[in-house]
């Protein structure tokens, strides 16, 4: 079976994973600044920045719009939100997490992380293989 055969634009959405992640670690700092020797208006300060920082996380995630991945196997190029990106040589794949580094035009460096979560899982597998198989190939740009 051929990876590229299918379709090969995947819509990235914010993973609730990772803002589970954040506002468990919210709570986390919140607790350690409570239990912590010091005075308590300081404690009270210190909350406050960690509760407006929750706060900011959850609109960014409320906020936020899906990103568009297509990789055209005819061209070999991809394409990240309709801008042309090279894939860089090395990424991260696990079973519940894909992280990509992409260079732009511009050479600026794009890191994507890939949550389970953040798209339907098919097409979550069909990405992992398609990092594999472009990893594989020996005429890679």
């Amino acid at each position: 079976m051929r990876v590229e055969s299918g379709p090969n634009s995947f819509v990235i959405k914010a993973a609730k994973s990772i803002l589970v992640f954040d506002l468990s670690l919210v709570c986390l700092v919140i607790a350690m600044i409570w239990a912590s020797p010091i005075i308590v208006a300081i404690k009270l300060f210190f909350i406050m920045l960690v509760i407006i920082y929750g706060a900011v996380t959850i609109k960014d995630f409320r906020r936020s719009k899906p990103n568009v991945l297509v990789y055209s196997p005819q061209t070999n190029r991809w394409l990240y939100n309709q801008q042309p990106v090279s894939l860089q040589s090395q990424q991260f794949l696990t079973a519940s997490l894909v992280i990509l580094y992409f260079f732009s035009v511009d050479q600026k460096k794009i890191s994507l992380v890939i949550a389970a979560d953040s798209m339907p899982k098919d097409q979550h597998i069909r990405l992992r293989k398609l990092i594999i198989a472009w990893s594989r190939t020996a005429n890679r740009s």
